[in-house]
């Protein structure tokens, strides 16, 4: 069923760096990634119906930070719709030495706590839960294997919770290098090029049947 919206919903859209993108830096607090894209797409195929959007990403952040801060950035903002994209710091951090990771039962874990104290807060709100994207690293070259348990998480999570919609963007990254290596998806093998912001806008609004109408 899609998700619809309008010129009252409130929609947040919380994660990690690949939502954050200087959102604090930017005069309309929106950043410039995906978040802007499907705000400006949205404004632009129907202004009227426009909804109110909100960033709440913070880059290095993993399921134990959201955690941290879910009643400030999310409860007490009392959003319509919740956008969730979070995972790749969970693997990619536990990779290195320096850094620490979330294994998967606590992923698991932590996730579904999120979830179920926004949906006993907010019985009305609409979950969007998009799938971690890629890991394609040199030095690391399992990471994106060690991603999936995470993206099947996510869709286990959005069945209990009965979610909106899943955003599928591991396989839609996957299929895009395939199909075009030329193109720059990401700089890093994490963080996505405009190209690659504009694939997940894409296929977030895919996920909740186009919305505004």
């Amino acid at each position: 069923m899609a998700i619809k919206l309008n010129a009252v919903t409130k929609l947040l859209f919380i994660g990690d760096s690949i939502t954050d993108c200087d959102w604090r830096k930017d005069e309309e607090k929106i950043g410039q990634g995906y978040v802007r894209m499907v705000r400006d797409l949205l404004a632009a195929r129907d202004p009227a119906s426009a909804p109110i959007v909100i960033n709440r990403g913070i880059s290095g952040n993993r399921i134990p930070d959201l955690q941290k801060r879910w009643d400030r950035d999310v409860l007490e903002l009392s959003p319509d719709v919740l956008s969730v994209f979070i995972g790749i710091n969970d693997v990619w951090h536990g990779l290195a030495p320096d850094r620490v990771g979330c294994d998967i039962e606590s992923y698991i874990s932590g996730y579904r706590e999120i979830l179920a104290k926004t949906r006993m807060a907010l019985p009305h709100v609409r979950f969007v839960l998009c799938e971690p994207s890629v890991l394609w690293l040199e030095q690391f070259p399992g990471a994106n294997d060690a991603l999936l348990p995470y993206v099947k998480a996510v869709h286990d999570l959005a069945k209990e919770f009965a979610a909106g919609a899943v955003v599928g963007l591991h396989d839609a990254f996957e299929r895009a290098r395939s199909a075009r290596p030329d193109i720059a998806w990401t700089r890093d093998g994490v963080h996505p090029t405009s190209t690659g912001h504009a694939l997940i806008a894409t296929k977030w609004l895919e996920a909740i049947g186009g919305g505004s109408r």
